[in-house]
């Protein structure tokens, strides 16, 4: 009997066990679930500005393509102007040198003084 009132008198001392592990399996689940609300919080936000992102590069490729066409259209231009320049520079200048230089000699016979020198050689041998 003794045995008995000791085990009825003494409060239980595992009493406390299953409400313990109760709280604290809901403070585990409450912070996996705020966790877990920061984290798909985070990955909706970094895929808003990816897609701003790339929003804005797309905005931006094409605005450098528009502008390596412009690029190109004025270095045709360019060039075709230049051409054309070269091409009257080229003409001007053929123009001054017929009307300055005399006409040269055809290619296979040799120039007049080079003929004298050839003949003042010959004679001295």
């Amino acid at each position: 009997m003794e045995a008995m009132q000791r085990n009825e008198s003494a409060p239980p001392r595992r009493a406390w066990l299953p409400w313990g592990l109760l709280v604290g399996a809901v403070l585990l689940a409450t912070t996996g679930v705020w966790a877990g609300t920061r984290s798909i919080s985070a990955l909706v936000d970094r895929n808003d500005a990816l897609s701003r992102e790339a929003a804005e590069s797309e905005a931006r490729v094409a605005e450098l393509q528009a502008l390596r066409d412009a690029m190109s259209r004025r270095l045709r231009t360019l060039e075709q102007q230049h051409h054309a320049a070269y091409a009257a520079a080229v003409t001007a200048t053929a123009a001054c040198t017929t009307v300055l230089q005399p006409p040269l000699p055809p290619p296979g016979k040799a120039e007049p003084s080079r003929r004298l020198a050839k003949a003042k050689k010959q004679g001295r041998r």
